[in-house]
């Protein structure tokens, strides 16, 4: 596809509402060494699950916005560089904030999480020098994940966001919101650049496989450290949380399934209103979250 057709495709799709912008935020949490260690409602297998997966994010965030970058200069359309530089703005924020979350588990003794990560950024930083056209793909299947579990979380914040801590609770909404912004960002500059759809869709297969692995695999030191890998409650909590009607996997399957459509669009799901409180919230400078010195 050449790139002037493939601008056009990329412009001819469902689009965000005009009050729609990417904000990069400055942001300070006070999850801390102080915070309760089981965080999450008190639930050992719901907390650790999502320690384990937050703290992908740093090497994870670094590599979506390398992908995106690396065919940054293949972009004549204005307005999506000026997403791009939104999207890499709020990646590099969100990996520094989880990269917090990851210092404060090391230090209380869950130190499988760093050195996991030293793999997991090198072998994506491998990834993005020899195969970029894939990383790419694999970037816009991960945000389809990200976006859909933020979309969910605020859909059914009761389930998903309440229960955790207040010390995390803006963490969660923050990042959340972000990637809902920019949740079209990856894609468009994909379909400019490449637009294959058997890449895409053999990414969303290899990323939904990895995380399928990978979250187990990293959550299993931690629940042996807190003496609860073997009990049969944490597996009969995790398999409700996870897999239950409401579960955090099964609720967003049809949100999930759309991306293998042909002519899928991020923003063939509108839901940018779900975020309103938020922004309100932020602009009104009573979210707990902003950083004083915050200018956005």
């Amino acid at each position: 596809m050449d790139n002037a057709s493939a601008t056009t495709s990329a412009q001819n799709h469902s689009s965000p509402p005009p009050e729609h912008s990417i904000v990069p935020r400055d942001v300070k949490f006070n999850f801390s060494d102080d915070t309760p260690r089981l965080w999450f409602g008190g639930d050992v297998f719901k907390t650790h699950f999502y320690n384990a997966f937050f703290t992908t994010f740093p090497p994870g965030e670094n590599f979506f916005v390398r992908s995106v970058l690396h065919y940054r200069n293949q972009i004549k359309d204005e307005k999506l560089q000026d997403e791009i530089s939104g999207f890499a703005s709020q990646e590099g924020i969100h990996a520094n904030a989880h990269d917090i979350h990851l210092d404060i588990l090391d230090r209380q003794g869950y130190t499988s999480l760093k050195r996991e990560n030293k793999f997991v950024d090198a072998f994506l930083k491998r990834i993005n020098r020899r195969y970029p056209k894939f990383a790419l793909a694999y970037t816009v299947a991960l945000e389809h994940f990200t976006a859909l579990l933020a979309h969910q979380s605020f859909i059914k914040g009761e389930l998903f966001v309440e229960p955790a801590h207040e010390d995390f609770r803006p963490l969660m909404m923050w990042h959340g919101a972000e990637e809902l912004e920019h949740k079209a960002v990856a894609f468009d500059v994909y379909q400019i650049v490449d637009g294959s759809y058997g890449r895409r869709a053999t990414a969303m297969v290899l990323a939904t496989m990895s995380l399928i692995f990978m979250i187990p695999v990293r959550m299993m030191p931690l629940l042996y450290k807190d003496g609860a890998l073997f009990k049969f409650s944490t597996w009969r909590t995790g398999g409700s949380f996870l897999f239950g009607k409401q579960g955090k996997f099964v609720m967003p399957w049809n949100h999930y399934i759309q991306f293998y459509r042909r002519d899928f669009h991020p923003w063939d799901v509108q839901d940018f209103d779900l975020i309103e409180n938020f922004r309100r919230e932020w602009d009104e400078g009573t979210f707990a979250g902003k950083a004083e010195n915050s200018v956005a």
